[in-house]
């Protein structure tokens, strides 16, 4: 059983992921015409959505032991 509380948990933390990334990705942070920061915004978008939900799963975690 925890095992697969486990892995819903998990699966829960992707999709959360891969919803601020895509939120990241299609908030308008440069102006119209710019192509320059395509890159940087791909990679601001991926760091985002890896790294803030750790925050909220880990805590919870932490408090539990």
């Amino acid at each position: 059983m925890r095992r697969r509380i486990g892995l819903f948990v998990l699966i829960l933390y992707a999709a959360a992921g891969i919803a601020d990334g895509a939120y990241r990705l299609a908030e308008p942070s440069t102006p119209p015409g710019s192509h320059a920061s395509t890159a940087a915004a791909l990679a601001v978008a991926f760091c985002g959505g890896l790294f803030w939900p750790i925050d909220i799963v880990a805590r919870p975690l932490l408090m539990s032991r």
